[in-house]
C-alpha cells in the first residue's frame, strides 16, 4: 500500500463532492491531476475504527483480484501516517438499477424496457459468475449495488461482505464478521438466521433471483413496515409467488417461475450456478418464456371436440393422440410430440375444438394464450408482422374451405 504522509496525495489529487455514503464509507469524487481524469475515493466514516479499517482494506484485496469488466477496478490504496486509509477506484458515471426502477410506475413486464433491463441482469450474472471462480461470494445482491454506465456498461459495486471460500469449500469471512450482514428485503433465510457455514454460492443466486423478483415486482422478495417483519420473512423463507400478488398484469410466466427457483429457502432447491441462472433467463429471451407449463398425466383429455378454440399447445415432453369420436368410435388422426403443436387451428380461427387431444403418455406443454403470444411478438417487430400476416391468410384460407364445402 502506497504511504501518502509526505503529503504528494494533495499535490497530485483534488478531493471534490461526496457522491455516495454508507453505513462504514464515504465516496468522494477526485480529480487527478496527474493523469487528468477523476475517480473514486473511498474513506472511513470513522478513521480511527479498526475493524472497519480492517474491512476496507480486505475489501481493497478483494477487488483487486476480480479482473471483469463488471467489477469496478481499484487504482491504488493510500495510507496516512495515522493509519487512515484511502482506496482510489474507477469513477463509475451512471445509475443504479434500484434508481432505474424507480422510475417505472408498473413493472416492466414486457417489450423493449423488459428486455434491456433482462440484458443488465447477464451482465451482472456474468460478473457474480466471475467471482465465484475466484472463491468470492459477493452476499449483498440489490438493485442498489448494480450500476448501469452511460453507455451500457453495468457493473457490480460494494463488495465489503464479501466471503472467501478456501479449497474445502468452507466459507471464511474477508473481515471478522460473524453476525447477520446484508440487505434484509434481499437477503437469503440462511444469511438471515446468521448461519455463516451454509452461505456459498447459492447465497448469490438468491440475491439474483431476489433482483429478478424486484424487476417483476417493483419491490424486493422481503418487504414490511418494520425491520423485524423483514427479517421474519427472510429467516422463514417463504417468497410469496409475483402472479397472485398482481393479478391485474399480464407477468411473464417463464420468468415468474426462473426467480421463483433462484428464490428456494433451501439452497439445494436454487439453481446449481449462476451460469445455470443466466442460461435459463437466456433462454427466455430467445422466447418462450411468456408461456405457461401445463403437465397432464396419461390417459387425461387436454382439449374436447366442441369446446372454445381459446388456447393453443407447443408438447414440450411426452406425446398426445389427436382424434374424433364416429358412431362412438375413436378415429385416430394423428400422434404430436416433443416441438410439436395441437389446437392451433381453434386458436386462429376462433372456432370450437375439432377433436379431441388425448395424452398417451405424461405430457408437458407450454400454453399458448393471446395475450403471451402478443408479448411474445413484442420481442420482434419483423416477426410479428410475418407472424400476424401468416395467421390472417391461414384464417383466409380456412375460411374459403369451409364456404366451398357449402
Amino acid at each position: 500500500m502506497a504511504d501518502t504522509t509526505d503529503g504528494r496525495f494533495e499535490d497530485r489529487y483534488e478531493v471534490q463532492d461526496e457522491i455516495g455514503r454508507g453505513g462504514m464509507a464515504i465516496v468522494h469524487r477526485v480529480f487527478d491531476r496527474v493523469l487528468d481524469r477523476h475517480v473514486a475515493m473511498k474513506v472511513l466514516r470513522t478513521p480511527g475504527d479498526s475493524e472497519a479499517l480492517r474491512a476496507l482494506r480486505d475489501e481493497a484485496r478483494v477487488i483487486a483480484r476480480l479482473d471483469h469488466p463488471g467489477i469496478v477496478p481499484i487504482y491504488d490504496v493510500l495510507e496516512d501516517a495515522d493509519g487512515s486509509t484511502r482506496i482510489l477506484m474507477k469513477l463509475v458515471e451512471g445509475r443504479s438499477l434500484a434508481a432505474i426502477l424507480a422510475e417505472s410506475a408498473v413493472p416492466p413486464v414486457a417489450g423493449v424496457e423488459l428486455h434491456s433491463l433482462l440484458q443488465v441482469f447477464v451482465k451482472v450474472c456474468d460478473a457474480v459468475g466471475f467471482a465465484h471462480s475466484r472463491g468470492v461470494i459477493h452476499r449483498d445482491l440489490t438493485p442498489a449495488n448494480i450500476m448501469v454506465g452511460s453507455y451500457g456498461q453495468v457493473y457490480v459495486m460494494d463488495w465489503g461482505l464479501a466471503l472467501l471460500r478456501d479449497r474445502r469449500s468452507a466459507a471464511a469471512p474477508i473481515a471478522p464478521n460473524t453476525g447477520v450482514s446484508g440487505s434484509p428485503a434481499y437477503m437469503a433465510p440462511e444469511q438471515a438466521r446468521g448461519r455463516l457455514q451454509d452461505i456459498g454460492p447459492a447465497t448469490d443466486v438468491f440475491g439474483l433471483g431476489a433482483i429478478l423478483y424486484h424487476v417483476l415486482m417493483l419491490h424486493p422478495p422481503w418487504h414490511g413496515t418494520t425491520s423485524v417483519d423483514v427479517f421474519t420473512q427472510a429467516t422463514a423463507g417463504r417468497v410469496p409467488p409475483p402472479t397472485p400478488l398482481r393479478p391485474d398484469l399480464e407477468l411473464p410466466a417463464g420468468l415468474c417461475r426462473i426467480a421463483m427457483k433462484a428464490l428456494a429457502a433451501e439452497p439445494r432447491d436454487r439453481h446449481a450456478s449462476i451460469e445455470a441462472l443466466r442460461g435459463e433467463v437466456e433462454v427466455f429471451l430467445r422466447g418462450g418464456g411468456w408461456f405457461d407449463v401445463a403437465t397432464f398425466p396419461k390417459g387425461s383429455l387436454i382439449l374436447r371436440e366442441g369446446d372454445p378454440g381459446v388456447t393453443a399447445y407447443i408438447v414440450v415432453s411426452g406425446t398426445c393422440e389427436i382424434h374424433r369420436l364416429a358412431d362412438g368410435r375413436k378415429e385416430r388422426l394423428r400422434v404430436v410430440g416433443p416441438g410439436e403443436v395441437f389446437g392451433e387451428v381453434a386458436f386462429f380461427t376462433e372456432t370450437p375444438r375439432t377433436a379431441n387431444v388425448e395424452a398417451t403418455t405424461d405430457v408437458s406443454v407450454l400454453v399458448v394464450t393471446r395475450a403471451a403470444l402478443e408479448r411474445e411478438l413484442e420481442q420482434s417487430s419483423w416477426m410479428r408482422a410475418f407472424v400476424r400476416a401468416a395467421i390472417d391468410r391461414f384464417v383466409e384460407l380456412d375460411r374459403a374451405s369451409l364456404k366451398a364445402l357449402k
